[in-house]
């Protein structure tokens, strides 16, 4: 099963799907950093201290143990605030998107909770990783903050 991509239009609807698993380890841990490399994303957490082999021939590679510094080529790009948007049109999450090419990266989203959505940049400080349903949470920039 592979990694998918969830956003929601803001935190509060975040909360109403996942109230009751915020506190729970398993389903609710922070990215640390997200990294493209080619056409590969790198997600960073720190969910565990044992060392561990990646699977490295997977598009979206997870790596538990907060470090990327044995795997790391010198090709990497960390995605920074401002990198990640939500296009509804084509219903895609694109990493460092262009004005008029393709995303230098983009995955197709799981599931969007919320009502329709305009073009929005993802909110950098909300970002989760659910270990137990292997999902990725993204919750989209409100403009009044």
């Amino acid at each position: 099963m592979a990694t998918s991509f969830y956003i929601y239009e803001n935190i509060d609807e975040y909360n109403v799907i996942y109230n009751e698993n915020r506190k729970d380890p398993m389903r609710e841990v922070d990215l640390l950093d997200l990294y493209v490399c080619k056409d590969k994303l790198y997600v960073v957490t720190n969910t565990s201290m044992h060392k561990e082999q990646p699977r490295m021939e997977r598009t979206i590679i997870h790596f538990r143990n907060g470090k990327l510094d044995e795997w790391a080529d010198g090709s990497e790009k960390l995605v920074k605030y401002g990198s990640m948007q939500f296009n509804p049109k084509t219903n895609n999450l694109e990493i460092f998107p262009k004005l008029l090419r393709k995303p230098e990266l983009q995955f197709r989203i799981g599931r969007y909770y919320g009502e329709d959505a305009k073009k929005k940049k993802i909110n950098y400080e909300h970002r989760f990783y659910d270990l137990f349903l292997d999902r990725i949470n993204l919750i989209l920039e409100e403009k009044d903050a």
